[in-house]
Protein backbone atom coordinates (compact mmCIF):
# COMPACT_ATOMS: atom_id res chain seq x y z
CA UNK A 1 0.00 0.00 0.00
CA UNK A 2 2.53 2.32 0.59
CA UNK A 3 4.54 1.87 -2.67
CA UNK A 4 1.47 2.78 -4.36
CA UNK A 5 0.80 5.62 -2.45
CA UNK A 6 4.24 6.85 -3.10
CA UNK A 7 4.45 5.79 -6.70
CA UNK A 8 1.11 7.75 -7.49
CA UNK A 9 2.87 11.09 -5.11
CA UNK A 10 5.66 10.45 -7.68
CA UNK A 11 3.57 10.62 -10.82
CA UNK A 12 1.60 13.43 -9.78
CA UNK A 13 4.42 15.68 -9.36
CA UNK A 14 5.51 14.27 -12.25
CA UNK A 15 2.48 14.94 -14.92
CA UNK A 16 -0.16 15.77 -12.25
CA UNK A 17 -2.23 12.48 -13.00
CA UNK A 18 -2.16 9.25 -11.56
CA UNK A 19 -1.58 6.34 -13.71
CA UNK A 20 -5.08 3.88 -14.01
CA UNK A 21 -2.81 1.22 -14.27
CA UNK A 22 -1.16 1.97 -10.65
CA UNK A 23 -4.80 2.66 -9.27
CA UNK A 24 -6.31 -1.32 -10.91
CA UNK A 25 -2.83 -2.52 -9.81
CA UNK A 26 -3.69 -1.11 -6.27
CA UNK A 27 -7.17 -2.40 -6.18
CA UNK A 28 -6.05 -6.05 -7.59
CA UNK A 29 -3.43 -6.18 -4.80
CA UNK A 30 -5.84 -4.86 -2.32
CA UNK A 31 -8.81 -7.79 -3.10
CA UNK A 32 -5.99 -10.27 -2.82
CA UNK A 33 -5.12 -8.94 0.20
CA UNK A 34 -8.58 -9.84 1.56
CA UNK A 35 -9.55 -12.56 0.21
CA UNK A 36 -6.20 -14.13 1.77
CA UNK A 37 -7.04 -12.22 5.02
CA UNK A 38 -10.47 -13.00 5.15
CA UNK A 39 -11.92 -15.05 2.85
CA UNK A 40 -14.79 -14.79 0.59
CA UNK A 41 -16.10 -12.06 3.29
CA UNK A 42 -13.21 -10.10 2.38
CA UNK A 43 -15.01 -9.47 -1.19
CA UNK A 44 -17.91 -7.90 0.48
CA UNK A 45 -15.00 -5.51 2.87
CA UNK A 46 -13.51 -4.74 -0.65
CA UNK A 47 -16.60 -3.98 -2.13
CA UNK A 48 -18.08 -1.57 0.78
CA UNK A 49 -14.32 -0.40 1.24
CA UNK A 50 -13.73 0.76 -2.40
CA UNK A 51 -17.21 2.92 -2.63
CA UNK A 52 -17.21 4.74 0.26
CA UNK A 53 -14.93 7.57 -1.44
CA UNK A 54 -16.73 7.66 -4.60
CA UNK A 55 -19.93 8.09 -2.79
CA UNK A 56 -18.65 10.53 -0.13
CA UNK A 57 -16.18 12.43 -2.12
CA UNK A 58 -18.22 12.53 -5.58
CA UNK A 59 -19.53 16.01 -5.17
CA UNK A 60 -16.40 17.36 -4.09
CA UNK A 61 -14.91 16.08 -8.00
CA UNK A 62 -18.03 17.81 -9.10
CA UNK A 63 -17.23 20.32 -7.49
CA UNK A 64 -13.52 20.05 -9.02
CA UNK A 65 -11.93 20.59 -5.59
CA UNK A 66 -10.75 16.61 -6.12
CA UNK A 67 -9.39 15.13 -9.03
CA UNK A 68 -10.56 11.86 -10.00
CA UNK A 69 -7.50 10.20 -9.82
CA UNK A 70 -7.18 11.10 -5.73
CA UNK A 71 -10.92 9.46 -5.08
CA UNK A 72 -9.56 6.46 -6.89
CA UNK A 73 -6.76 6.73 -4.84
CA UNK A 74 -8.81 6.83 -1.90
CA UNK A 75 -10.10 3.62 -3.22
CA UNK A 76 -6.97 2.27 -3.36
CA UNK A 77 -6.42 2.50 0.62
CA UNK A 78 -9.84 1.16 0.94
CA UNK A 79 -8.85 -1.76 -0.67
CA UNK A 80 -6.13 -2.14 1.84
CA UNK A 81 -7.62 -0.70 5.08
CA UNK A 82 -10.24 -1.21 7.49
CA UNK A 83 -13.64 0.80 7.01
CA UNK A 84 -13.09 2.67 10.44
CA UNK A 85 -9.36 3.18 9.32
CA UNK A 86 -10.97 4.86 5.67
CA UNK A 87 -13.33 6.95 7.89
CA UNK A 88 -10.54 8.94 9.85
CA UNK A 89 -8.42 9.03 6.56
CA UNK A 90 -10.70 11.29 4.52
CA UNK A 91 -10.55 13.89 7.48
CA UNK A 92 -6.93 13.61 8.44
CA UNK A 93 -6.03 13.87 4.56
CA UNK A 94 -8.33 16.97 4.33
CA UNK A 95 -6.90 18.42 7.23
CA UNK A 96 -3.24 17.66 5.82
CA UNK A 97 -4.04 19.55 2.44
CA UNK A 98 -5.31 22.39 4.40
CA UNK A 99 -1.63 22.72 6.41
CA UNK A 100 0.04 21.98 3.49
CA UNK A 101 -2.06 24.52 1.31
CA UNK A 102 -1.19 26.84 4.03
CA UNK A 103 2.36 26.43 4.45
CA UNK A 104 2.85 26.70 0.36
CA UNK A 105 0.17 29.85 0.71
CA UNK A 106 2.85 31.26 3.21
CA UNK A 107 5.92 30.31 0.99
CA UNK A 108 4.25 31.78 -1.62
CA UNK A 109 3.39 35.41 0.31
CA UNK A 110 7.11 35.68 1.52
CA UNK A 111 9.04 34.71 -1.36
CA UNK A 112 6.66 37.17 -4.55
CA UNK A 113 4.14 39.09 -2.02
CA UNK A 114 0.69 38.80 -2.08
CA UNK A 115 -1.25 38.63 -5.46
CA UNK A 116 -5.17 38.62 -5.34
CA UNK A 117 -6.50 36.46 -7.78
CA UNK A 118 -3.74 34.02 -7.35
CA UNK A 119 -5.10 30.08 -6.91
CA UNK A 120 -2.23 27.97 -4.46
CA UNK A 121 -2.89 24.14 -5.80
CA UNK A 122 -1.68 21.13 -3.90
CA UNK A 123 -1.07 17.43 -5.18
CA UNK A 124 -3.91 15.77 -2.67
CA UNK A 125 -1.82 12.25 -3.15
CA UNK A 126 0.56 14.02 -0.67
CA UNK A 127 -1.90 14.31 1.66
CA UNK A 128 -3.43 11.11 1.12
CA UNK A 129 -0.16 9.42 2.33
CA UNK A 130 0.54 12.02 4.91
CA UNK A 131 -3.26 10.89 5.74
CA UNK A 132 -2.35 7.41 5.57
CA UNK A 133 1.06 7.39 7.13
CA UNK A 134 -1.15 9.56 10.48
CA UNK A 135 -4.04 6.91 10.21
CA UNK A 136 -1.92 3.86 9.90
CA UNK A 137 1.49 4.49 11.69
CA UNK A 138 1.12 7.34 13.65
CA UNK A 139 -1.83 6.47 16.44
CA UNK A 140 -3.55 3.09 17.66
CA UNK A 141 -7.20 3.05 16.24
CA UNK A 142 -8.95 0.13 18.04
Amino acid sequence: MLTHLTMAVVMDFGNEKISNRLIVSGLIWGLAFRLLGEGSAGLVHFLVNISIPVILLFLLFQMRVLGAGDIKLFSVAGAFLTTRQLLYLIPVAFVAAAVIGMVKLVYRIKTTGYQFGTITLIHFSTAILTGYLIVVWGCAIA
